[in-house]
């Protein structure tokens, strides 16, 4: 995952303790939200996706609160939230997701995002 942590820090400008947050909220979404058959075949193609996707569920606005907040407010707004509460502005997540996705469309195919990334409610329209 570092490789995609350099990646997210060049494209979006912050620095790599920035990134590695970013990554670990949108992991962690999609680790959340996703169908988890199909997340876990996609997590296998992306040696420490599920350990990172893992850490952010026991960080703040985690855990029940993060749970809840997900089912009321809906996955992506709570990850948008979280990332902007980390200091991502609206464009540096766009960039953020952009980068996620061509990275792991370069390392487990375009089908099994598709697959993986559709399950969420809310994320099919940026595929």
């Amino acid at each position: 995952m570092q490789d995609l942590i350099g990646r997210i820090a060049e494209v979006t400008g912050v620095d790599q303790a920035t990134a590695e947050t970013g990554l670990s909220i949108i992991l962690s979404l999609i680790r959340s939200h996703g169908e988890p058959e199909k997340v876990e075949a996609l997590f296998a193609m992306l040696p420490g996706a599920g350990a990172l996707a893992t850490r952010r569920s026991g960080a703040r606005g985690g855990g029940l609160l993060g749970r809840l907040g997900g089912g009321l407010m809906g996955g992506p707004l709570v990850a948008v939230s979280q990332l902007q509460a980390a200091g991502f502005s609206m464009a540096q997540i766009r960039s953020l997701g952009s980068e996620v996705l061509d990275y792991a469309r370069e390392k487990a195919g375009d089908r099994l995002v598709r697959e993986a990334a559709g399950s969420i409610p809310g994320l099919s329209g940026y595929l």
